[in-house]
């Protein structure tokens, strides 16, 4: 029997572990698939490590991230990086608009060929194209034109190409310019990608978090003037986060399994205040049923445990308080309406009459010892 090299088991390892992975990827799992004779039965459990496995030997590349899926077809022949290689040292107006316009002809193109994907998935392609405009806005404002030419730049794209790009015929898409309402739009993608893009995550975790630096380098740029001034909290039900804007977008520690879709961007606030973040935490936001799927950091736990804290303490206070109020009534009460009130009133009486009499005593025995006093002679001494 002829033996097998190192190298030989470990490609047949591989191979199969590769189709599985394969398998998993296009069935639910826990589904029994038959091809032929062969029955496989997929647990979850062999799924997942079997795409971790695949994962870990096909090694890191921002190209194969599930998050990426759409991102990389909207920007075939024309990556959104050649924008900015084409306008990061230009200072002249014509020269920009001329790329900007010609990445904007592309985009429309490449989106046009995801059509049927938009239809199915519109959300996510929202997303992805919000990304990329509002990258686009970041690259401009890194160019070298006067500030008046990037504001110009700016609101051409807006107003002449954007609505192309968010086609109502294709899927639903908003996209509101104020910064609040950008940094919204980057909390919701970044969290959303860190979902897809788990399995890499935790294969390359040092990776991935510098492919996140460069992924949000621009937008925070214009979104981040001033680092580590802006606090966001994202709270509902099942989430409770408070993290700087900047840090939160750079972790890859923000995977979150409960269901996103859930999550509003009113749930989502921004503050340069931490001490206004800490007093607008909701202790009624905590889940009733316990939810497995909750999502907390420690930052958002520890302000959490605070703020019970001192709200206990307060409660602790008020409760001192109305006891010793309600302690002072009841004596009031007992002393003016009760019998036991009368017959302190008798004591207290009686004691003033016992008082005042050695008083009266003294002063009149006071008062004779000056008459007598008085009368008293001293017989004169002959010498």
């Amino acid at each position: 029997m002829r033996g097998t090299s190192p190298g030989q088991s470990l490609g047949k390892w591989y191979i199969t572990w590769v189709i599985i992975a394969g398998i998993c990827h296009k069935a639910p799992r826990g589904q029994i698939l038959e091809k032929s004779y062969i029955t496989w039965v997929i647990s979850a459990e062999i799924c997942h490590n079997a795409i971790v496995v695949q994962t870990f030997l096909l090694g890191f590349k921002k190209d194969r991230l599930p998050s990426n899926e759409y991102k990389i077809k909207l920007c075939e022949k024309y990556d959104i990086s050649e924008l900015h290689s084409k306008t990061a040292y230009v200072n002249i107006y014509d020269d920009c608009e001329r790329s900007v316009k010609d990445f904007y002809t592309n985009f429309i193109t490449n989106l046009g060929n995801l059509k049927t994907k938009c239809k199915k998935n519109g959300l996510k392609c929202c997303r992805d194209v919000n990304y990329y405009l509002d990258l686009v806005t970041g690259i401009i404002k890194a160019s070298q034109l006067d500030d008046s030419d990037k504001s110009k730049l700016i609101n051409k794209a807006e107003i002449e190409w954007e609505p192309n790009v968010r086609a109502q015929n294709i899927y639903t898409c908003e996209r509101e310019t104020d910064l609040d309402s950008i940094r919204k739009r980057c909390i919701l993608q970044h969290l959303y990608d860190l979902k897809e893009d788990e399995n890499n995550i935790f294969s390359f975790s040092k990776e991935y978090n510098e492919y996140l630096d460069k992924k949000w380098e621009k937008i925070l740029s214009y979104t981040n003037e001033i680092p580590d001034k802006i606090f966001i909290k994202i709270e509902n039900n099942s989430m409770g986060i408070i993290e700087k804007y900047g840090q939160f977008l750079g972790s890859s520690d923000y995977i979150c399994n409960n269901n996103l879709d859930e999550l509003n961007k009113e749930e989502i606030t921004f503050s340069r205040d931490l001490d206004s973040l800490i007093n607008s935490i909701s202790l009624d936001r905590m889940s009733p049923n316990g939810d497995k799927h909750i999502c907390f950091n420690k930052r958002y736990v520890d302000m959490l445990k605070y703020k019970a804290l001192n709200i206990q303490k307060m409660n602790n206070l008020l409760f001192i308080g109305v006891t010793l109020l309600g302690f002072s009534l009841i004596l009031i009460f007992l002393y003016d309406y009760t019998p036991l009130g009368s017959w302190l009133r008798r004591c207290t009486k009686k004691k003033i009459e016992v008082d005042e009499n050695p008083n009266e005593e003294l002063q009149e025995l006071y008062e004779n010892s000056e008459n007598i006093g008085r009368y008293i002679t001293y017989p004169s001494m002959s010498h």
